[in-house]
């Protein structure tokens, strides 16, 4: 359904895949993925949002750059939120300039450019970073065990409505931390919602990890993610 892209703003080269739904217009929801890269579990997502009427976008923020072990994978995300932040915030920047000038993620009712985020793991982390970072440009936010430790966080600055997704025995993302996110939420007066699903482990939406993978839970919290991207963005 989906083809890989690649486009360029300003000196700026992004490159990503891109799922659009037949036959119609829809909002745009940016993928941003976890610490193994854009792998096919990611691309699958997108295809996913697709089959349900939204443009979807797996940025690549590594740069074609994947990996299948967690000490490789470390060091990716390690490297991209302590050496190459800036750089990952002009290709997200570069990524709203190319949908707006493409028509792409306006919704026909309104006419209005519709744009949400969504990440796991790493790019819940992103979900959360680049939504108060570009915060006049995104409409909805959903990011999946995002960590709250590893790169600031300015809540003050989010204005979408954001539904936030964890594991309850998440090895990475101590319950502690999303507790101190809730709490960095009231005082902010966000509209967000948070879930928590007991008894499964970090990265339980991931098919293509049986070992972690949730069923009943994954198809739960996809129908609660389809419904708040419905409300928010079309």
């Amino acid at each position: 359904m989906g083809r890989m892209i690649s486009f360029s703003r300003d000196g700026v080269e992004v490159s990503g895949y891109l799922a659009e739904p037949e036959g119609v217009k829809g909002p745009m929801v940016l993928v941003f993925h976890e610490w193994w890269g854009l792998v096919d579990h990611i691309k699958s997502v997108c295809d996913r949002y697709a089959s349900h009427g939204f443009n979807a976008f797996g940025i690549d923020l590594y740069g074609g750059k994947t990996a299948s072990d967690p000490q490789r994978a470390g060091e990716l995300m390690q490297d991209l939120f302590q050496n190459r932040l800036a750089e990952a915030e002009a290709m997200v920047k570069a990524c709203v300039e190319y949908f707006r000038e493409n028509d792409m993620g306006y919704v026909p009712r309104t006419g209005e450019f519709m744009l949400g985020a969504t990440g796991f793991c790493c790019g819940g982390t992103c979900t959360w970073y680049f939504g108060a970072k570009y915060a006049e440009d995104f409409r909805a936010l959903v990011p999946y065990y995002g960590l709250y430790s590893i790169v600031p966080i300015d809540f003050s600055l989010i204005k979408a409505p954001v539904l936030a997704v964890h594991a309850g025995k998440d090895a990475f993302i101590p319950l502690s931390e999303v507790t101190k996110a809730i709490e960095e939420c009231n005082k902010n007066n966000l509209q967000a919602q948070f879930l928590i699903y007991a008894g499964v482990d970090h990265a339980f939406f991931n098919d293509s990890r049986p070992e972690v993978y949730h069923e009943e839970y994954a198809s739960d919290v996809w129908e609660k993610t389809l419904a708040f991207f419905n409300k928010h963005l079309k």
